[in-house]
């Protein structure tokens, strides 16, 4: 049991009255304000949002988007164009609200990839395929404060966090598995089988 749940408990045990919101988590939850689309950014397999925030380190971590809660951030482009370290920006015909990206440089053998787009009051966030690192984007995912969607794109920013490292020799091959029962099996039955002709002898 994790400490910050064991002393309300203790305390509540003891007789102490606790305000409710005294040990409540570091972050609440976001709050939803539409709903986005993978066809919002080329390349993204799952979305989340339209959450209410401005996306940061500890927001997107705090609220484990995509299940994770390790993300850095790598890149920002604070505009609907534009370019940081290995990420770049641009928006098509001076709309800041479609464009193209891309991005160089990433590992997705080692690396998850996380897209946010941020217009607006809301922001949602993009899990890229582990393939693609180029494509179209457009803010039709992102609401304005009057709840509509399209938004001018406020940024673009790119967050990594590490894959699980697997140990290939933690777990047998199947196979390997099999060959070994097999041995096992025809081992014991040659020892029943011997035990038997020295006891007849």
């Amino acid at each position: 049991m994790k400490f910050s749940s064991l002393v309300p408990s203790v305390l509540a045990a003891a007789g102490v009255a606790i305000a409710s919101s005294a040990f409540s988590p570091a972050q609440a939850a976001l709050t939803s304000l539409g709903t986005c689309s993978i066809s919002d950014l080329q390349g993204a397999e799952l979305c989340e949002g339209a959450f209410e925030a401005n996306d940061s380190s500890s927001t997107v971590n705090d609220n484990a988007l995509f299940g994770i809660d390790e993300w850095s951030q790598l890149f920002k482009v604070n505009s609907s164009s534009g370019t940081d370290g290995d990420l770049t920006v641009s928006k098509n015909n001076g709309q800041a609200k479609n464009g193209t990206w891309s991005l160089t440089g990433i590992d997705f053998n080692t690396s998850n990839i996380m897209v946010v787009l941020k217009g607006g009051p809301s922001f949602s966030a993009y899990l890229l395929d582990g393939v693609t690192t180029s494509g179209d984007w457009n803010t039709d995912g992102v609401v304005k404060g009057n709840g509509d969607p399209g938004p001018g794109l406020s940024h673009f920013t790119v967050y990594e966090a590490p894959k699980p490292v697997t140990d290939p020799e933690a777990v047998p091959e199947p196979l390997t598995i099999l060959g070994s029962a097999t041995a096992l099996g025809i081992g014991g039955l040659l020892k029943r089988q011997q035990s038997k002709k020295n006891n007849k002898a």
